[in-house]
């Protein structure tokens, strides 16, 4: 369950960084994150304990900040903000959901999104006539 909060968190602060007006937050409330991960469990004090649990796990995760912060509807409240290096979003269960109205869907640096694929740039590629020949290597060790 903690490493769903986890990727739940992540995921968002993906979509926040591709759109941030359809995105509005790069954090999620901690009690809309509890309820969304234990949405099948309606025993009140086996969720409170296993909260517990993956709030202890995730709020010692190095890549999680927790805050207080005031959402949109003026509610306060504890959220958790992803701080860690994003990932690919076309590896999330949540892909099918992320409304792509703007042309040319999610494109970033960050690789992989939308299911592209990842090509070499053409300066490292040895073409003739349209055709390519082989990968450039460059014998020479960087650090």
């Amino acid at each position: 369950m903690a490493g769903l909060a986890l990727d739940k968190l992540n995921d968002q602060a993906i979509l926040h960084k591709q759109d941030p007006e359809t995105w509005g937050e790069n954090y999620i409330s901690m009690a809309q994150l509890r309820d969304d991960v234990l949405r099948d469990e309606f025993s009140a004090s086996r969720r409170k304990k296993l909260w517990e649990k993956v709030q202890k796990k995730v709020e010692g995760n190095a890549n999680v900040r927790p805050m207080v912060r005031e959402g949109r509807t003026g509610d306060v409240g504890r959220v958790w903000e992803w701080v860690g290096a994003l990932g690919a979003i076309d590896t999330s269960p949540y892909v099918d959901k992320v409304d792509r109205r703007k042309s040319g869907g999610f494109r970033s640096s960050l690789g992989g999104l939308a299911g592209e694929k990842l090509l070499e740039p053409e300066s490292a590629q040895i073409k003739d006539e349209g055709r390519i020949l082989g990968r450039w290597e460059d014998k020479k060790a960087y650090y």
